[in-house]
């Protein structure tokens, strides 16, 4: 509807620089400096007619964008609940199935998401066994 109603002031401003309606044709021609000017202020008019018609939205969707979460970036709430089942399950952190199911519920997270925060953490922060984690690392370093 926006376009429909874009091109009919288009053609009213047409009409109102040559006089002419459409369909109608006067037998004269322009100049080329003449089509030149109508060009010009067509594109004038077009430009300035998006400006103000979507300027509006063009700042709603700046505002907007900081506001969304990054992707892969759980909310803080989430996670703490996560990180005290961590913490209270240290030495062996592999959720049952009742546990998932009940961080599912308490979280609001998917499933899925649950077992890769899961997967994550324990690939950043768990070691079972701290001798064999550093021999690994001094094998990488030689």
């Amino acid at each position: 509807m926006e376009a429909v109603m874009a091109c009919w002031e288009l053609e009213k401003s047409l009409q109102s620089l040559t006089g002419v309606s459409p369909g109608e044709g006067t037998g004269a021609t322009m100049s080329d400096d003449d089509e030149e000017q109508v060009v010009t202020l067509t594109c004038l008019m077009v430009v300035s007619m998006f400006q103000t018609g979507y300027k509006e939205k063009i700042v709603d969707i700046r505002e907007e964008i900081p506001r969304k979460r990054r992707a892969g970036k759980l909310p803080g709430d989430t996670t703490s609940l996560l990180k005290a089942w961590w913490q209270s399950h240290s030495k062996w952190p592999y959720p049952t199935e009742e546990d998932k199911a009940r961080l599912v519920q308490e979280t609001g997270l998917q499933l899925k998401q649950i077992n890769n925060w899961f997967i994550n953490q324990r690939k950043r922060n768990w070691h079972s066994n701290p001798s064999s984690s550093t021999s690994v690392k001094s094998k990488r370093k030689r």
